[in-house]
């Protein structure tokens, strides 16, 4: 009755539901709208390749997880075609069975070159929204039970990587703030949902600390090239890793196979002529999705999201810099959460207002939630933004634009509301 597919989509549907509420109903569409057309292409393509369908747990879920990603206020048309692509991509790319990529990473992603979506890792906001992820993140990984070396590797190899990143890009190392490097909530739905997703992951649970190892590895060092989606990118080069693994293991064990079958089935062709006039071979129930036809989909789905991102892309806004050194602000340059941004290659960055294309009253709806940040400086090489948040009364030096000690502002950027004041 309880699949961890099913598992995983009821928590995701929790934390949404929970989000939504502290949101002041942002998200609420997305979280409606991108599962029913999850479960409407996964059955679609159900119905040709099986004679009967199947409940969609793992439709319903690519579909949360893609409104937990995207922001709350993603438009319905972008976040819907790449949810339809995800699901589709599923279907099509696959080998022994199992998905080649994780459809939720590989959707956002494609959000983000084809559509300028900016990832938002919204699911641990609000009081208890951290301790509520850990907890259902800890239940699924106890639902099944090879699944725990994936999501233990991973932190245990994550934590000190990302200490020394940020010794190499010259973050702020105050203890507080390298713990909730660690621990923010958007690595810790990483490594507790997404990493451990079992259709993408090696089968073998020998190999799972390996895979778990190369994922961590990425997700710390690919952010420095791709502040975005890097981490979402670490996950599919490493579930590509894995399928290139699995091929090499299955024709090795083929060639040997073949070798050793050679002589015996020479000697017994008279009996294996008998054995097929008494039992010929029966054609399957169902026929298979040949190649051809999945290397079709594939290719059709590319051609709708692509047409897609045409007709509606629109590039997000970015910073606008100019020389100078950074304002001292409130809570910033002194003490031991104070950032070390506003030196060397850093240059400040003039006071924006947040996308137009966000609502207004969203918009205060979020900022009265979470508290604006005003960006006090940003190096467009390395991707490193240092922004004073008022909340935490704290200065910050991430190495994203998006986020807020995972509390990010779903607009792509951590602009201040108005003017350079707190």
């Amino acid at each position: 009755m309880l699949p961890p597919p099913r598992v995983t989509w009821i928590f995701l549907l929790v934390l949404g539901l929970l989000g939504v509420q502290f949101l002041a109903g942002a998200g609420a569409l997305s979280l409606t709208v991108l599962p029913v057309v999850a479960v409407a292409t996964d059955l679609a393509f159900q119905s040709v390749r099986f004679p009967t369908v199947r409940f969609p747990d793992g439709a319903l879920a690519t579909g949360l997880f893609l409104a937990l990603l995207a922001t709350p206020t993603v438009p319905l048309v972008a976040a819907g075609t790449v949810t339809f692509a995800a699901i589709g991509l599923k279907h099509a790319l696959r080998y022994r069975g199992r998905p080649v990529l994780n459809p939720a990473a590989s959707g956002l992603v494609a959000g983000v070159f084809l559509f300028g979506m900016a990832p938002a890792w919204w699911a641990g906001v609000g009081p208890w929204g951290n301790e509520v992820l850990v907890a259902l993140g800890v239940g699924l990984v106890l639902r099944s039970l090879t699944s725990w070396r994936l999501a233990a590797t991973f932190f245990v190899v994550y934590a000190p990587f990302s200490v020394a990143m940020k010794v190499i890009v010259g973050a702020a190392l105050a203890p507080k703030l390298l713990v909730l490097g660690v621990l923010d909530p958007a690595t810790l739905f990483f490594g507790l949902f997404m990493v451990v997703e079992p259709r993408t992951a090696p089968a073998d649970p020998l190999l799972h600390p390996l895979y778990a190892a190369m994922v961590a590895f990425g997700a710390v060092f690919l952010p420095l090239a791709m502040p975005g989606p890097g981490v979402l990118v670490a996950l599919l080069l490493t579930n590509l890793g894995a399928v290139a693994f699995r091929v090499a293991r299955d024709v090795r064990s083929a060639s040997k196979a073949s070798v050793g079958a050679f002589q015996p089935a020479r000697r017994s062709r008279n009996g294996r002529r008998r054995q097929l006039r008494r039992d010929p071979p029966r054609a399957p129930a169902w026929p298979p999705w040949s190649i051809g036809r999945r290397l079709t989909s594939g290719f059709l789905v590319l051609i709708v999201i692509g047409a897609v991102a045409a007709v509606t892309y629109a590039p997000s806004p970015t910073p606008s810099v100019s020389a100078g050194v950074p304002p001292h602000f409130p809570g910033g340059g002194g003490g031991s959460s104070s950032g070390s941004g506003g030196s060397g290659s850093h240059v400040a960055a003039s006071c924006v207002k947040d996308s137009p294309a966000v609502p207004s009253g969203t918009l205060q709806a979020l900022h009265r939630a979470l508290g604006p940040s005003v960006i006090l400086s940003y190096d467009p090489s390395t991707g490193t933004t240092v922004f004073y948040d008022p909340v935490n009364s704290v200065t910050v030096t991430e190495t994203d634009l998006y986020e807020d000690y995972g509390f990010a502002e779903f607009n792509g950027d951590d602009f201040a509301v108005s003017g350079c004041s707190p």
